[in-house]
């Protein structure tokens, strides 16, 4: 059964830890309500090796001050290349998006420690073929680094106008 992509919650996970989105490929395998914000679950228990697949994969996104949250990555297979992409972390059932000035405030917030942001990923299911879960990365977590950066270049282009 499919359901929309900002109604999935930590609980669809536990069940189905690999999504996929709802095609529109006239196999009528879609319900009249579905559309492409659609998500629904799939048997697969490892990310498949198809010719091309987008797929909603359950994640733990750690973040500054060690602790691990669940969090949603969007996986795409393609040609058998496969690019994982951290996009979501879960604050009780709700979707913070990675990066995110607000998720970062949410966060620390929430686990009562100043500038706390996901700063690594791991994904709760292999690829298939690996004997591990792919993980890295998060860039772009501390916030306050990109604003810096804005800024800098802000009062370059300022400069040049004198």
């Amino acid at each position: 059964m499919s359901k929309p992509f900002v109604k999935l919650n930590r609980a669809d996970f536990l069940q189905t830890p690999i999504w996929e989105w709802v095609s529109d490929d006239g196999s009528g395998v879609n319900s009249e309500l579905a559309d492409e914000s659609h998500v629904q679950p799939t048997a697969f228990a490892e990310i498949p090796l198809v010719p091309f697949g987008q797929f909603i994969v359950s994640s733990v996104v750690d973040l500054k001050s060690g602790a691990s949250m669940p969090g949603i990555a969007e996986v795409t297979v393609a040609n058998g290349d496969i690019s994982v992409h951290p996009s979501v972390v879960f604050l009780l059932d709700r979707h913070l998006q990675i990066p995110g000035v607000e998720t970062n405030r949410l966060l620390a917030r929430f686990t009562k420690t100043a500038e706390n942001y996901p700063v690594t990923w791991r994904l709760c299911v292999n690829n298939h073929g690996e004997s591990s879960p792919r993980s890295g990365s998060i860039q772009g977590g501390d916030m306050k680094d990109l604003v810096a950066a804005g800024l800098e270049a802000l009062l370059a282009l300022k400069a040049l106008r004198r």
